[in-house]
């Protein structure tokens, strides 16, 4: 079922429209699964942000997790996982999990800025958080404001501009 859901947004459907039935259908198990295993559909959700982050993209622990210099598209999985993370934010009962796997998703991204830029830890944890909010918004709602991935990829290079001249500042 986290498969299905993962295949699912990156087919195109919008997080707002898939049901649980829809998942059960595509999975072609018993439409009570989803709650049998998961509570409901939103822990779906957040089993499959938390697989994506951890089995299915190896790179996490790696310096490679977000975009850097000459990469123009985040991993897959890290687009996925930002989809479902974003459209689940505003749900109160979730909020700790998702909370929880946001200061993971920071934590392994301002290491990545570390060593790459030779940053202290709490500059690091700064541009994290807004790259990580720049990506969100961007996934979310990046396709509305007719932004391709030029946008992203520029962006991004001119923070890492800012934080190669700023380097050095340990």
């Amino acid at each position: 079922m986290i498969l299905a859901v993962y295949e699912l947004v990156w087919s195109g459907m919008a997080v707002s429209s898939i049901s649980g039935h829809a998942v059960t259908e595509y999975c072609s198990v018993d439409k009570m699964y989803v709650n049998r295993y998961f509570g409901d559909l939103p822990g779906l959700y957040l089993a499959t942000i938390e697989y994506l982050l951890t089995v299915r993209m190896n790179s996490m622990i790696s310096t490679d997790v977000f975009p850097m210099e000459g990469e123009m598209n985040l991993d897959p999985n890290i687009e996925v996982a930002f989809k479902l993370a974003t459209f689940m934010s505003g749900q109160q009962e979730h909020k700790e999990r998702l909370t929880q796997i946001g200061q993971i998703v920071t934590a392994v991204y301002a290491k990545q800025l570390e060593r790459n830029f030779d940053v202290d830890e709490s500059r690091a944890i700064q541009e994290a958080k807004f790259g990580i909010m720049f990506i969100a918004g961007f996934l979310s709602i990046g396709n509305v404001l007719e932004l391709d991935s030029r946008v992203l990829h520029d962006f991004l290079d001119r923070r890492r501009d800012e934080l190669k001249r700023g380097s050095g500042s340990k």
